[in-house]
């Protein structure tokens, strides 16, 4: 169902330059395709790019919004067949909120996803600073494609994937490519077709790419490119659980004030603590650990998304026992407590329930109260106040 396009608009041909002759090295056959996209000047003044239009998957149409940045920062949200599917690359971390799964929140891309991801997130095409990227191109004579002479590339990138890369003798504009497709996670070998290019702002850029592989095909038609669109990083981040969102500003290095009392009618005790909070799991977890001379403690803050409830794990070296609370964020504040898990500590011959609460969060600090209870939940008092600082250089 290729649809064949074998002209280029007339910006296009401002930039031809005409086939090679015999005996052509690699680096000319490169330096042409680069002139003929616009230029690496041109290219090089480009930061991002925003392009919009429709997305065909399983014979279905539904639009589609594609950001790209510099270092490789890719962002594709589109449609296949009637599941939303997103995909993001930081330029570390590739992630989809892939909804063909079955699940709709964030998941890290792997394996073989993964490589067949990394095959589109070139800014420009990969030729451009291609032994910068650790990018290994050899020329390996003409050959044909659909009845097209072609001039034939093979591309090897540095997790050793190969690719073939074919460009037009006339224009060195690509024509298609060959490589290592991924059909829900089967290996299959896949064709990309590029057509319909045009100038935007001067650089030169196909409007029509086809994806071709097994019983598959992805069609992206190009409406609208931006350049130089302002683009937030936060586009191309892994989403955060949206539950541990407000929560984020925790990480960090913290001077914490502390005060203390054993019951109710006994005077305030102040002490300094020092803590670190690091995000783990890519924001899914936060980890804590709080150290004084002589008291140590983890404390790590999750959200079930099963049971909609958060949950603070901790363990100090006083009880060194496994403290596990559970509760809910309203108002700004955060407050767990260990009635329901059946996770007191006993001493004294008391059972001690604890109560906590995070509040007051901000760039700058927080605050945590720590209440506890002797009669099963009934009664609380507030048993440690600890005033968080962020810490400066």
């Amino acid at each position: 169902m290729r649809q064949i396009t074998l002209y280029l608009i007339a910006s296009c041909l401002m930039v031809l330059s005409t086939a090679p002759a015999s005996g052509s090295t690699v680096d000319e056959v490169i330096a042409k395709h680069i002139a003929a996209r616009g230029g690496l000047e041109a290219w090089e003044k480009a930061q991002t790019l925003k392009a919009t239009g429709s997305f065909t998957a399983f014979s279905k149409v539904g639009p589609f919004t594609l950001h790209r940045k510099r270092d490789n920062k890719f962002h594709l949200d589109h449609v296949l067949g009637d599941k939303p599917v997103e995909i993001g690359f930081d330029g570390e971390i590739a992630w989809w909120v892939n909804l063909w799964n079955g699940i709709p929140w964030s998941q890290p891309i792997t394996g073989l996803d993964r490589a067949v991801l990394m095959q589109d997130v070139d800014f420009e095409s990969p030729f451009f600073h291609h032994r910068e990227k650790g990018y290994k191109v050899e020329l390996q004579g003409e050959d044909d494609v659909d009845g097209q002479k072609v001039i034939k590339l093979q591309l090897t990138r540095p997790d050793d994937s190969v690719e073939t890369w074919y460009l037009d003798p006339e224009t060195h504009l690509e024509v298609a490519y060959d490589a290592q497709g991924s059909d829900f996670g089967t290996p299959n070998p896949q064709r990309t077709y590029f057509e319909d290019f045009r100038q935007v702002d001067g650089l030169v850029m196909p409007h029509l790419i086809e994806k071709q592989w097994y019983t598959r095909h992805r069609i992206m038609e190009i409406e609208k490119v931006e350049i130089n669109a302002e683009i937030d990083d936060a586009v191309f981040s892994r989403p955060l659980p949206g539950d541990m969102e407000a929560f984020q500003s925790m990480v960090g290095e913290w001077n914490v004030k502390v005060e203390q009392r054993d019951s109710p009618q006994a005077p305030w005790a102040e002490s300094e603590r020092t803590s670190t909070i690091e995000r783990r799991m890519d924001g899914a977890l936060l980890e804590e650990r709080l150290t004084q001379q002589g008291f140590q403690a983890l404390r790590s803050l999750t959200f079930d998304r099963f049971k909609e409830r958060y949950r603070i794990s901790q363990l100090t070296d006083f009880t060194g026992h496994l403290d596990i609370q559970e509760g809910q964020f309203e108002d700004g504040r955060l407050t767990t407590s260990n009635v329901e898990t059946g996770t007191p500590w006993i001493g004294f011959g008391q059972t001690f329930h604890q109560r906590l609460s995070i509040f007051d969060l901000s760039a700058d600090g927080f605050k945590i109260e720590a209440e506890t209870s002797v009669d099963g939940g009934e009664n609380w008092f507030v048993a440690s106040k600890a005033t968080y600082s962020r810490v400066t250089e």
